[in-house]
């Protein structure tokens, strides 16, 4: 007798028939490792391009250069240089150039033959140690000149290698060069330094027009990763990779000979870096990922067309095959169907009976059926049993209760399944009471901080003060937290906040405790001895705890905080003025200058009720007309005609002075509007001196930081100008350094912006803020205003080397000095000396009122 296949073979004939999985994974194979062949290829060749062409750079530029100096600091014309070459320290406009010695003649036609020698070379020059200088084309200058204080010189003095300088473009030729310089030495004595200058023009503009593939293309980064050449974007040359929106990691040292993805002009780009052991010049080269993978992509796709096709028809066989096999399971299924819902009835004609008898796995599926009903019955049978055990579970337990049926039962895993379902709802009931215990931890806690929260301090702080403890209440806030908030974002403002919470806590002891009162303000209470000088010394432990800087996400940043301390019960026994009084201190710690602490004295709460005494004055000066402009005349230092005036804001009617009353408008958000009031009543005025055929000269305005949030004030400035026909030359806006502690990127456009109109920028207080010179090279202003603080104290010494090598630094920058605060006629005379531009001060005129500008407008001051 033949032997009938059985249904699993069937099956597995099936599976076998329509398997498809080999070829899903054979031709993903294929394809992942044609993509890996082809990118390592591209990137091998893109890394092999980057050192052909840092090596030719090198070659070109710099060992040539490099070479170059070697030859010149070893010859004689060189290393017998003595005193007769000439020295410009102390040229000026009157001082006569002497004619060049015979020496001096050697050396130029030495440089002019090296420059006339080498196409790329711009400028050849030697500073002595003594001061002198020599330089290829020939130096001419109009006043004095020290090669000592170059910054070229200072680089390369102290070492023995040649040091390379950051490109730069030239003032005259507008020219992209770079600087070479060594020191020329004889017998361990130092000559001087020997400078190079090397243009890359022709160069930047080859490796510009390097190109592979349509997309592809490199640019150099100096080590300072400032851009020597900028084929993506020509705005990019010279400035640095952190200024630019350049989606490439900062740090470009750690992927020297690696290649990496990123995003840009929002494409997905391939970058390779390659630096130069050499010069440190780092070579970036960009390509579009879409062109890496354009021929990978085609094959893919051919790929996935022929796997489509294949599986279609894969699918059609096995429906067919699945159709034979099935129908027999088709006519028990419906069989199942009615048993599922336990209806046996009309047993006997069930269509699956007729293969009860069957020797394969549908006879089997049936004699199941068959027995199914027997258990179904004896399940029936004990079903009372199981609804009384059902009844007997209560929740209120303190352990689930567990239904029992005996062994033979043949439903015996029902009943394992409740008693698993009643010790899941158990373990529910448990994690539902922790999750109480968690709600009642957040309700008593600062979910970021995790430190205990205003309620559990007032709590506290009442259970000490009931049980008439001594001690102190501490409000702490953070000084420079809203600069990282803006800078850096509130994910690292929260980080910050964190890392503050962990110290504190560490602070924390039996005797002190530490909550978050909310911002960026802690709480704590402190139990002891509360008198000066041991809450002093404790104060003093509290910053110590500050000193060392915070390590975020790779940061390093400095946290400053200001304090206010109340003392109970010496204070107050009331919670409310405790922190009211804590409040009052940390107001009088930033009134002082900020990063102290002060205590609680009962003069501060006359100091508040001053401070919002002067806030209803300023607001009633604000809606009633109270504000008024004085003028102080700026007076040219070699005419002495006045050149322009700095506008004083005045209450009409109040003696206030403007350095309490302006403090007070710019904590409460007054200066604002106090700002547009002195901007439209000073081009009222100019409009007024006009018509009265005055001249009109420029008029300086005060700028507070806080009126950076204004802004529409550009707006509303420029439509004033507009009404009443006014140059916006004529107006210089003055701000002072600190404007650019906070938003410092906001505050530069919105400079640009102004300058964009005509309007003119002055940097005030020079030098009383967090220095300034370095910012002086790229801050779009245009002329400083020195402190008087700063005058005075570089003017009474005897050397005002300081104070001429400060003019003469802003000068060289192209920008006006104007000196403030001046008294005395020595301190003119010193200034004349030194070249200042203007002068500001007593020694002239007091600010006075409009009209008594018109009186004094032709005024000539005898210098």
């Amino acid at each position: 007798m033949r032997k009938q296949p059985s249904i699993r073979n069937k099956i597995i004939f099936s599976i076998i028939l329509t398997c498809f999985l080999p070829y899903f994974i054979g031709i993903y194979f294929i394809k992942n490792v044609t993509e890996d062949s082809f990118h390592k290829s591209t990137l091998e060749y893109t890394n092999q391009l980057l050192r052909q062409t840092a090596g030719s750079v090198d070659e070109i530029i710099l060992k040539n250069t490099q070479n170059l100096l070697f030859l010149m600091i070893n010859d004689p014309r060189i290393l017998l240089v003595d005193d007769s070459i000439r020295s410009y320290i102390n040229l000026t406009n009157n001082t006569s150039l002497t004619q060049p010695s015979q020496q001096e003649e050697a050396i130029l036609e030495f440089f002019q033959s090296i420059s006339d020698s080498h196409e790329m070379i711009k400028m050849v020059s030697l500073g002595t140690e003594w001061g002198a200088y020599i330089e290829y084309p020939n130096f001419k200058p109009s006043t004095s000149y020290d090669p000592r204080n170059r910054k070229w010189y200072i680089d390369a003095i102290t070492v023995d290698k040649p040091v390379i300088s950051e490109p730069y473009i030239t003032q005259i030729t507008e020219e992209l060069v770079i600087s070479i310089a060594q020191r020329v030495t004889l017998e361990d004595n130092t000559i001087g330094v020997i400078s190079i200058t090397i243009s890359l023009e022709d160069l930047m503009y080859q490796i510009n027009n390097l190109h592979y593939g349509s997309s592809g293309s490199i640019s150099i980064l100096s080590p300072n990763n400032v851009f020597i050449n900028s084929p993506l974007n020509e705005d990019w040359l010279l400035h640095s990779l952190n200024d630019i929106e350049y989606e490439i990691p900062i740090d470009i040292d750690e992927y020297n000979q690696k290649s990496f993805k990123g995003m840009f002009e929002n494409k997905e780009h391939i970058f390779s870096v390659y630096i130069s052991d050499y010069s440190g010049w780092k070579y970036i080269s960009t390509i579009a990922e879409k062109e890496v993978f354009a021929p990978i992509t085609r094959l893919s796709n051919f790929i996935t067309i022929a796997y489509i096709l294949i599986l279609l028809i894969l699918i059609f066989f096995a429906i067919i095959f699945s159709n034979y096999i099935t129908k027999p399971i088709l006519k028990i299924a419906e069989d199942i169907q009615k048993m599922s819902t336990f209806n046996f009835n009309g047993y006997e004609e069930s269509n699956y009976k007729k293969y009860i008898n069957q020797q394969d796995e549908i006879g089997e599926i049936t004699r199941a059926l068959n027995n199914l009903e027997a258990n179904f019955f004896e399940l029936r049978d004990n079903m009372a049993t199981i609804e009384t055990q059902i009844k007997n579970v209560r929740i209120e337990d303190p352990a689930p209760l567990i239904l029992e049926l005996s062994e033979k039962n043949p439903f015996i895993r029902i009943s394992t399944s409740i008693n698993e379902l009643l010790k899941r709802v158990y373990n529910s009931i448990i994690e539902i009471k922790m999750q109480e215990h968690y709600i009642s931890y957040l309700a008593d806690h600062d979910p970021l901080t995790c430190l205990p929260n205003r309620r559990i301090f007032q709590q506290k702080l009442g259970e000490a003060i009931e049980s008439n403890e001594s001690g102190a209440v501490i409000l702490l806030d953070l000084d420079n937290f809203k600069g990282f908030n803006d800078t850096l974002g509130h994910l690292f403002g929260d980080e910050i906040l964190k890392r503050v919470a962990e110290r504190l806590l560490s602070f924390s002891n039996e005797e002190i405790f530490v909550s978050r009162f909310g911002g960026d303000e802690f709480l704590l209470y402190y139990l002891g001895s509360n008198d000066d000088e041991h809450l002093s010394s404790l104060m003093k432990l509290l910053f110590l705890l500050f000193q060392s800087p915070f390590i975020i996400n790779g940061t390093e940043i400095k946290i400053h905080f200001s304090s206010g301390v109340a003392k109970f019960p010496d204070d107050s026994r009331d919670i409310t003025k405790l922190l009211m009084y804590a409040d009052m201190a940390l107001f009088d710690t930033k009134g002082k200058g900020k990063s102290n602490f002060s205590l609680y004295r009962s003069h501060m709460s006359e100091k508040i009720k001053r401070s919002e005494d002067i806030k209803q004055i300023l607001r009633e000066a604000i809606t009633h007309d109270g504000f008024k402009i004085l003028y102080q005349p700026q007076v040219d230092i070699s005419s002495g005609k006045i050149i322009g005036y700095e506008a004083l804001v005045r209450l009409k009617y109040h003696q206030i002075s403007p350095g309490e009353f302006i403090s007070v408008a710019e904590e409460n958000n007054l200066i604002i509007n106090i700002g547009r009031i002195i901007t439209q009543l000073v081009i009222k005025q100019m409009s007024i001196w006009r018509s009265k055929g005055l001249t009109l000269r420029p008029v300086s305005i005060n700028f507070s930081a806080a009126q950076i949030q204004d802004l529409q004030f550009i707006t509303y400035l420029i439509t004033w100008l507009n009404e009443y026909e006014i140059d916006p030359r004529l107006i210089i806006i003055e701000i002072t350094e600190n404007v650019f502690l906070d938003n410092r990127e906001s505050t530069i456009s919105f400079l640009n912006t102004l300058r964009s109109y005509g309007i003119k920028i002055a940097i005030d207080d020079f030098g009383t803020g967090f220095s300034s010179l370095s910012y002086l090279t790229f801050l779009p202003v245009d002329s400083i205003k020195i402190d008087s603080t700063l005058s005075h104290r570089f003017l009474e010494k005897e050397d005002t080397k300081v104070m001429d090598n400060l003019i003469a630094l802003a000068q060289s920058l192209n920008l006006k000095v104007v000196a403030e605060g001046i008294e005395n006629y020595e301190q003119v005379k010193k200034l004349i000396i030194g070249r200042c531009d203007a002068i500001q001060g007593y020694y002239f005129s007091k600010p006075i009122e409009a009209e008594s500008v018109e009186l004094e407008y032709d005024t000539i001051y005898n210098l």
